[in-house]
């Protein structure tokens, strides 16, 4: 146990939340919660860290005397990015787990249903907006309040330059409508799109795409491609050696995708929700996220789905932990929804956690010699 974990562990057991109760996943001694992560399936092993990320933090969570006197289990389960599969594993661990944390689960559309019926306290990144509009499900990365408002990153891009935009993106509902959402925030802040391209899933050479985007004269493009196929096509454009003023590839960062671009990787850029890996020290959570990670899942990069996850771990249980009585699931989903703006203690850019509101903080990064550096601002989140 961590220095400290004895003392932590009878102050937890002196909170209401400690007294008996008979919530699913519940016991004298235990708290049982759920992940379904997408592991397996056309893109093998996207939600891996989702799950790293949430074993990382019971495991911390755990070593300080765990929560309301009892120590934390995390049950697993994968999608297979398969809608069915997630409906199915919802329906099965309904009876066994107080509630579900995740980073992203593909297949979540189908479990809206289910967890709706239920009353299932969640916090995750839902993909799909069936899944988000439950009313038990508290969002990481919420919507907008205005979805054609611009936000700060793009009123940014703006005054950097960028004039015109190209969204990339495979033929997923997922992918889709992440495009969706950023069309209107750059139309709003002056950036026009110009090009809208939609990929087959199979698509292997982006040689013809990246054709594509140079004649559309796009200077600023979104790519929403997973790691493999992003490192392609920044092969791609660097061998029609075309040049962006800025090349953003969604969900790369943390990933292997300096590696598998080699000097293509070389400028990329990627906007992320949570402090970076490369600034260590900045705050006590961070250190807590990237020690604990490291134990949890040794040789797995933190990436963006590994912090949503943390932060989600710490919303529920930190919820859990402010219970003015015994655990039940309606008293966690009044708690959680009690809550104002969040920043998992300053790991992630504020949310409006409780509201589901989206603040649109957001952290640049870029690729060089190399290696992801800050690009702006200088320090902390631009919101």
């Amino acid at each position: 146990a961590a220095p400290g974990a004895e003392g932590a562990a009878t102050a937890a057991a002196d909170k209401p939340c400690a007294a008996p109760s008979d919530a699913p996943g519940v016991s004298d001694d235990k708290i049982v919660v759920g992940n379904i992560s997408s592991i397996s399936g056309p893109v093998p092993g996207l939600g891996a860290t989702s799950l790293a990320g949430v074993q990382a933090y019971a495991a911390y969570r755990n070593s300080m005397g765990g929560v309301c006197g009892r120590q934390i289990e995390v049950k697993g389960a994968d999608d297979g990015m398969d809608n069915g599969r997630y409906r199915a594993n919802a329906e099965e661990m309904n009876g066994q787990v107080l509630g579900l944390i995740s980073g992203i689960t593909a297949g979540d559309a189908a479990g809206a249903e289910v967890v709706e019926r239920n009353k299932i306290p969640v916090v995750s990144t839902p993909v799909s907006s069936q899944f988000q509009a439950v009313s038990t499900v508290f969002d990481i990365n919420p919507p907008y309040a205005d979805p054609n408002a611009t936000i700060a990153k793009y009123r940014w891009l703006y005054e950097q330059g960028a004039r015109k935009a190209s969204l990339i993106y495979t033929a997923a509902d997922q992918t889709r409508s992440e495009a969706e959402v950023h069309r209107p925030q750059l139309e709003a802040a002056g950036i026009q799109v110009v090009q809208n391209q939609e990929l087959p899933l199979s698509t292997l050479s982006f040689d013809s795409p990246a054709r594509s985007l140079a004649n559309s004269g796009a200077d600023y493009a979104l790519i929403v491609l997973e790691t493999t196929q992003a490192a392609s096509f920044a092969q791609s454009l660097n061998d029609i050696g075309y040049e962006l003023k800025f090349e953003e590839y969604l969900i790369v960062y943390g990933t292997p995708f300096i590696e598998m671009a080699g000097p293509a990787a070389e400028g990329a850029t990627n906007w992320i929700r949570s402090l970076p890996n490369e600034e260590p020290g900045t705050n006590p959570e961070q250190d807590a996220y990237q020690t604990w990670m490291a134990q949890a899942a040794p040789g797995v990069s933190p990436d963006t789905f590994s912090a949503d996850s943390w932060a989600a771990g710490k919303a529920f249980f930190d919820s859990l932990d402010a219970l003015p009585g015994p655990i039940t699931r309606e008293a966690l989903v009044a708690q959680l929804r009690s809550v104002g703006e969040y920043d998992a203690g300053g790991l992630i850019g504020p949310i409006q956690l409780g509201q589901k509101l989206n603040n649109g903080c957001f952290l640049g990064m870029k690729v060089e010699g190399g290696k992801w550096t800050r690009l702006a601002p200088s320090s902390g989140f631009m919101c």
